[in-house]
């Protein structure tokens, strides 16, 4: 339109957000199937959740569509026999075993290192994703690409302090830091003078 507009965000709608999915399940079936927080033993699908690799490294399957995503997973773990194997051949079959196909998949994670599993998970086609300790997070080139990091003055000088980013972009306006965060009661005095 020409026109401008206000960016808003807000934290309690993001936080909504990353639990969307359980809100619209809960949303849309008339009040009357709340999902439960299960232990990660209990979960009705077994390709998504967290496993651990041979060096105690964690990662995460995000199988969401188990029928789809069995066939692969079982490739990649060279489980060949259980893609058909009646207690897993159904999203249903699975729900029902998942502690038993939860045991299998612990089992041959902690065989490779996450670095032997990329590849493999990769060629199949295994829907996955690492999970990034702190200090993996400071040097990720993502991040960096992402603009996870910024620059901020620190007042004294032109010296500055890297921190973390604000996560809104505006596609008009370009945005950096232009002044460190104020000192405890740096301002009282200018605010109680205009009041």
């Amino acid at each position: 339109t020409g026109r401008g507009q206000m960016v808003s965000t807000s934290l309690l709608r993001a936080g909504l957000y990353f639990v969307g999915s359980d809100l619209n399940f809960a949303l849309n079936s008339g009040g009357g199937a709340i999902p439960k927080i299960r232990g990660r033993n209990a979960a009705a699908n077994p390709l998504v959740g967290y496993y651990q690799d041979k060096d105690g490294r964690y990662f995460c399957l995000i199988g969401i569509q188990g029928d789809r995503h069995w066939p692969d997973t079982m490739r990649a773990i060279n489980r060949h026999d259980l893609i058909d194997d009646e207690r897993f051949s159904t999203f249903r079959a699975r729900a029902e075993n998942v502690k038993e196909a939860i045991e299998l998949l612990n089992a041959a994670f902690v065989t490779k290192t996450l670095a032997e599993w990329e590849p493999i998970f990769d060629s199949e086609d295994v829907w996955w994703a690492p999970v990034r300790e702190i200090e993996e997070l400071l040097t990720d080139p993502q991040v960096s690409a992402a603009g996870g990091f910024v620059e901020v003055p620190t007042g004294e000088g032109s010296e500055t302090s890297t921190m973390v980013a604000s996560p809104v972009d505006f596609s008009e306006t370009e945005w950096s830091p232009t002044r460190p965060s104020p000192e405890i009661g740096q301002h009282t005095e200018e605010v109680l003078l205009e009041l």
